[in-house]
């Protein structure tokens, strides 16, 4: 009797556990006013993190459990999440409507990539070159007025696989990558890696900005208001990318916000 009443009260917990995540698949369908494209919107379920994507008919198929959270989000549509009931589970049937608003920016935030917030004072800041606008590339100016020294680029005379090829047409050419190099300071191409560096970053934090509000925040990540901020700059140094913000990666940066925001969890709980 004992060993039985033992069995019980280990099978039962379990028991519950397999009744709590009981999903069945649905067929869902999207509908939205006439003039607006219902294909590629993100259906997402929050509660067991898988999710799909509609077709051009807007519709797709998502298995779902009673009480679970399913996003619905596309970029000309307000995202809004939708509680599974007993009577879609039953049907196996899912309708969404959905309603076309704009995204607004809440606010802007400046972050410290050397920028003031003054936009006359950051773009006079920004460093230019001039390359001698009245620099004269006719074919006579680069054969006789200039004087360009050897290099490691230079060709070689009395080459004689270059004259099995036929190349010795060349001799009296301009060396061109010796005039680019002229044009261009070996530290330019350091410096546009940088600013290409800060502008992806600026383009990130207002991206992410723009597209998750702090109520959205915390109603879909479980963090507070006040600390949205500091959530969307933490997701940002994970290691986000440009190329993850294009409309075809929409599931991908569901996902990766959501790993995100249990690890800022986690973070503030052991602070």
């Amino acid at each position: 009797m004992r060993i039985k009443l033992t069995m019980l009260l280990v099978l039962f917990p379990l028991l519950l556990m397999a009744q709590d995540v009981e999903r069945v698949v649905v067929d869902g369908v999207i509908t939205a006013p006439k003039s607006e494209d219902v294909e590629g919107v993100s259906i997402y379920n929050t509660s067991s993190q898988q999710g799909t994507v509609t077709d051009e008919k807007g519709m797709f198929k998502l298995k779902v459990g009673i009480n679970d959270r399913v996003l619905v989000t596309a970029l000309q549509f307000q995202s809004f999440t939708v509680i599974v009931d007993k009577g879609v589970v039953n049907s196996k049937t899912m309708n969404i409507y959905l309603n076309p608003a704009v995204n607004q920016l809440e606010e802007v935030i400046v972050r410290p990539y050397d920028l003031s917030g003054n936009v006359v004072a950051d773009v006079n800041r920004i460093k230019t070159y001039t390359f001698a606008p009245k620099l004269d590339l006719s074919w006579e100016t680069l054969n006789f007025d200039y004087e360009f020294q050897p290099d490691a680029l230079t060709k070689i005379d009395g080459n004689a696989a270059e004259e099995a090829l036929n190349n010795e047409g060349l001799k009296d050419g301009a060396n061109l990558l010796g005039i680019i190099g002229l044009l261009f300071p070996e530290n330019m191409e350091i410096d546009l890696v940088k600013n290409k560096k800060i502008e992806d970053r600026l383009r990130i934090s207002r991206t992410l900005r723009q597209r998750f509000s702090n109520a959205y925040i915390e109603e879909t990540f479980g963090i507070p208001k006040e600390k949205a901020n500091d959530f969307l700059y933490f997701a940002e140094e994970g290691g986000l990318t440009v190329s993850i913000l294009k409309a075809e990666n929409e599931m991908e940066l569901l996902e990766y916000m959501y790993q995100q925001s249990n690890r800022y969890k986690q973070k503030s709980e052991e602070e």
